[in-house]
């Protein structure tokens, strides 16, 4: 069990300040845990179906909390980017919140954890010794250190479509956010700093959840149906955890089995790959059963032609390519077998029907090798060097969770090169 400290002041006097709101915390409260930093853990006992935690819709910051005269001044901005410059630029009526503020992350806490506050040089290539601006007169490969599926890019892999790729991934999307929303922000308060804004936005990102609040259109976009919810934001993830539920009367969060006293308590935020929590939270799942790796790359712009593309398309597997613990998904292994079977037994394998002789099996765990577990493996073993010779130039935490990550990245690919037939164990 991971040891268990007090939280601190701070976290004590927002539990009392949230306690005073009208939430109900029963048996369980906010605690420094190893490994984990802040947390809730059970205080006694806790037997399954209790109810851990009550937060009333009033405790809530929804953007019916915020005043009306400062929500108008903010013409075309998201929930999301609205949260985060009332919290920021508020004035005197964030004051309710100032105790529920001083338990937050750190901004230097941000700088370690989240790529899209990572030195700009982490998304370039890095040479042999772990040094930026590589040269490509070189013979060996450069190695980027954040994962295809945080940045959408690639050393060992080339596609004519880089800059689409690149500008779709989640680390650039997430920028384009915030981007989009400090465009409305910095023209109302210009003499405010970007920084001062991107602290509040993570914190929107970072601990924010789904609600639907009086007065939402229908039509409204899906990500902006978001609040705050003081002391449950205290729970750490997990791939499975206590049930939260939420209703117009407010949220409450409900054990899903028994807990010992000193044990740590999570919730899921839903079930979602490493990478997207590397980007979204900060953080990645030592054991994550919801861990995937995308694999659509491997089958864009120019790497598989027009004919089989579209019947991939017409048959309803274009697209949405995954590999996880268990190996390639069946959408991949059909559109590898688009290319290595003739149509006539890809039509069979579609059916379910296997009519595969070793021959053309060969054939298609073949391609899959070389075409997309090959590429991928190389991929982390490169960046697994690289990030071995970094050394003070990129913040500890980042670069531990970037070899925690490709570490699992590369065990995956290797685990699937054994279940496809490409390597012997």
């Amino acid at each position: 069990m991971s040891e268990i400290s007090p939280p601190g002041a701070h976290h004590e006097n927002f539990t009392a300040w949230a306690k005073q709101q009208g939430v109900q915390v029963n048996g369980v409260g906010p605690a420094s845990i190893s490994g984990h930093g802040l947390g809730i853990v059970a205080q006694r006992r806790i037997e399954a179906g209790e109810v851990l935690c009550d937060v009333p819709a009033s405790v809530l910051l929804t953007i019916n909390t915020i005043p009306e005269s400062f929500r108008q001044l903010h013409k075309e901005i998201t929930v999301h980017g609205l949260l985060a410059s009332f919290l920021a630029f508020g004035g005197p009526d964030t004051s309710r919140y100032s105790r529920w503020k001083k338990s937050w992350p750190s901004m230097q806490d941000f700088q370690e954890s989240m790529p899209i506050l990572w030195p700009s040089f982490m998304r370039e290539t890095l040479d042999n010794d772990g040094n930026p601006n590589y040269t490509l007169g070189r013979r060996e490969y450069p190695a980027f250190i954040l994962p295809p599926a945080v940045a959408g890019r690639w050393a060992h892999y080339q596609m004519r479509e880089f800059w689409k790729i690149r500008d779709t991934a989640p680390m650039y999307r997430q920028e384009k956010k915030l981007k989009a929303d400090w465009n409305v922000v910095s023209k109302l308060f210009p003499d405010k700093t970007l920084l001062e804004y991107t602290y509040y936005w993570l914190i929107v990102n970072t601990r924010s959840f789904y609600f639907e609040v009086s007065g939402m259109k229908a039509t409204q976009n899906h990500d902006d149906r978001m609040v705050l919810c003081p002391f449950v934001d205290y729970f750490n993830h997990n791939d499975h955890g206590c049930g939260v539920d939420f209703s117009v009367k407010g949220y409450t969060v409900t054990s899903d089995r028994t807990y010992d006293i000193g044990e740590q308590i999570f919730t899921s935020y839903g079930s979602h790959s490493n990478d997207f929590l590397l980007c979204e939270y900060g953080f990645i799942l030592e054991n994550n059963r919801h861990d995937c790796l995308p694999l659509d790359d491997f089958f864009s712009g120019t790497q598989i032609n027009g004919y089989l593309k579209n019947s991939l398309e017409k048959a309803g597997y274009l697209g949405t390519y995954t590999l996880d613990s268990d190996g390639v998904c069946f959408r991949t292994q059909v559109a590898i077998r688009r290319q290595a079977l003739n149509t006539y037994h890809w039509n069979k394998f579609v059916a379910g029907v296997n009519s595969e002789d070793e021959k053309s099996r060969v054939a298609a765990a073949t391609l899959l090798q070389n075409r997309v577990l090959l590429p991928y493996e190389a991929e982390a073993e490169e960046a697994l060097q690289r990030l071995e010779k970094t050394g003070d130039a990129i913040p500890p935490g980042a670069k531990d969770t970037l070899i925690n990550r490709w570490k699992q990245i590369r065990d995956m690919i290797q685990q699937a090169l054994l279940i496809h037939g490409g390597r012997r164990a």
